[in-house]
């Protein structure tokens, strides 16, 4: 509350007490009334004041706390609001939309939740592989809202630089707001990440989990297969272990170069923190989104002792534990090429 509206409240109080009251009292009473009088007055004001909700909310099933995830969207709410929570059901999970010229009292806009439709919703996608900027760019086209005010509130909202989404589909309602886009997108993503990093680690933090996300975005470039993932994810987690440099063309494909093919050219021209043939360790950031299925794999990483691996003719992987059976699987590779006519001898 601001100090005038605090300042008005207090004044009301001494009203309500009466001067020859207050004079006769001691002084530990005279500041419990006044304070007792003034959260009365701020109660009642709070209760009929009347509030602008925003143009969208979206509602989440009875399993999360309705109270936070209206506060995370920016709705005029707090604490004291509970009471009128708890005197209705948990609304139907989906999206409402309000009028934002018209004002209501805090209990009325809860009680609406109940009995406004849901919106009609649409398919967004975040791709495997994409960084923020290929979404946003997507997703403005498709919803034609600018691609730079997503961006912008997914960076306030988000505590990840990339790969803060995790990949897959989403349902956003056809008429809706940047904010809207980011907050459901984001919150659905870190409510997931929390929960597995609880599950596989015992605690979620965030600079550990932005480790996770590094190697599951660096898996996701390597392959699609599933099955092949936590042994690419071994391979990473071993070299790590062992002080190597990962030595993986899929670290360049960051920011503007996420879809470009890697050239021995970059290799030695890119001096950034994503070149891991000349730093060691992973890169700063993620460098795109992510699935599911490379995020577990980031996390339970098959158990075996491969420490390299090389791309075969028809689309799988293989691994090698020692850099001799590393070339002679390169060798392999371009003796088969060779004999299928692939490549010049």
């Amino acid at each position: 509350m601001h100090q005038k509206e605090l300042s008005d409240n207090t004044m009301t109080a001494r009203r309500l007490l009466g001067r020859h009251t207050l004079h006769i009292l001691p002084l530990w009473v005279k500041v419990g009334l006044l304070a007792f009088l003034t959260f009365l007055v701020y109660i009642i004001h709070h209760t009929y004041a009347y509030i602008a909700p925003p143009p969208l909310l979206y509602l989440p099933d009875h399993n999360h706390s309705l109270l936070s995830a209206l506060q995370k969207q920016k709705a005029p709410l707090n604490i004291l609001d509970y009471r009128f929570i708890k005197r209705y059901p948990h609304p139907k999970e989906g999206w409402v939309r309000f009028d934002v010229d018209k004002k209501l009292s805090r209990e009325a806009l809860i009680r609406s939740l109940n009995e406004k439709p849901r919106e009609k919703t649409r398919r967004i996608v975040m791709y495997s592989g994409d960084t923020i900027e290929d979404f946003v760019t997507k997703a403005g086209r498709q919803t034609k809202l600018p691609a730079l005010a997503i961006t912008q509130h997914y960076r306030q909202l988000s505590p990840y630089y990339d790969g803060g989404i995790i990949a897959g589909y989403y349902r956003i309602p056809y008429r809706t707001t940047p904010f809207a886009i980011a907050y459901y997108m984001t919150s659905t993503s870190l409510q997931r990440f929390e929960t597995w990093a609880q599950k596989y680690l015992g605690d979620y933090d965030i600079e550990e989990w932005n480790h996770i996300l590094t190697i599951a975005s660096i898996i996701q470039k390597e392959t699609q297969d599933p099955k092949e993932m936590p042994f690419i994810s071994s391979v990473i987690h071993n070299r790590l272990k062992k002080d190597m440099k990962l030595q993986l063309d899929a670290t360049l494909n960051y920011g503007r170069y996420s879809h470009l093919m890697v050239t021995p050219e970059r290799i030695k021209q890119d001096k950034s923190h994503y070149n891991t043939y000349l730093n060691k360790g992973l890169p700063p950031h993620p460098i795109g989104s992510a699935t599911k299925e490379a995020i577990l794999a980031a996390l339970q990483p098959a158990n075996t002792d491969y420490l390299y691996f090389m791309l075969a003719d028809n689309g799988t992987h293989n691994f090698a534990t020692t850099y001799p059976e590393h070339l002679a699987n390169i060798r392999w590779y371009k003796t088969q090429r060779e004999k299928n006519g692939t490549v010049k001898p």
